[in-house]
Order: structure tokens, then C-alpha cells, then sequence
């Protein structure tokens, strides 16, 4: 939480979300962070796409076409960061860069060395 804070307050990149998920999961990760961390943890971001609100579904391109052109992105500039290789593997072929986070391998926190 304070990694991606301090990022968020150097300013320096626009932050999006973008997860499958459904209330049920919401509701989960709500009552395990509690609601101040959470709100936390979401205001982070500029924009919080969870599939179910939006009717889409990573690996599919039509998710990744919708935040991009929402929020005037250009592919080349847009890093995406996903655990799972075929969502990262679909939005690359948009022309996404994307980093394919190996979960218990890799952090967060080596985000900067992949800017």
C-alpha cells in the first residue's frame, strides 16, 4: 500500500485498475482490508475498472480497447501489469507494453526498474 501511494504522489504516471472480479469479491477484499484501507487503496488510482461494472473480461482485447480509448491512451505509452500471461499476452498484442508479474518471484516494488 505505501509503495503504490508514494508512486501515486511523485505524480509522475496516470494509475489504473483494471480486474476481473464481481461483488462478491469486492465485498470479500472489503472486509479483509477494511473499508479505510481499501478506500485507500483505490483512491490510488485515477480510474477503477472492475469487469463485472463494465461487462468485460480480460484477455479479452475489447476490455483493453475500452480503457484506452476512455481515458485517451496510447498503446506504446501504457504499461500493464498483470500475474496472469494470457491477459498480459492479449493486451501486447494491442501493442501494450506489459509485465507479466511472476507471482512469489517478483514485487511491485520493481516497477520502477521497468519503467
Amino acid at each position: 500500500m505505501e509503495f503504490i501511494e508514494a508512486f501515486k504522489a511523485t505524480g509522475s504516471h496516470r494509475l489504473f485498475l483494471l480486474s476481473n472480479t464481481n461483488d462478491l469479491h469486492i465485498e470479500y477484499v472489503i472486509k479483509s482490508m477494511g473499508r479505510n484501507r481499501f478506500e485507500r487503496f483505490k483512491n490510488c488510482f485515477e480510474r477503477f475498472y472492475l469487469s463485472q461494472q463494465i461487462k468485460m473480461r480480460k484477455p479479452n482485447p475489447d476490455i483493453y480497447e475500452h480503457v484506452l480509448n476512455e481515458n485517451s491512451l496510447a498503446p506504446d505509452e501504457t504499461l500493464f501489469i498483470d500475474d496472469t500471461k494470457e491477459n498480459t499476452d492479449s493486451a501486447q498484442r494491442l501493442g501494450i507494453q506489459c509485465w507479466n508479474l511472476q507471482v512469489g518471484k517478483e514485487d511491485i516494488t520493481e516497477l520502477i526498474t521497468k519503467l
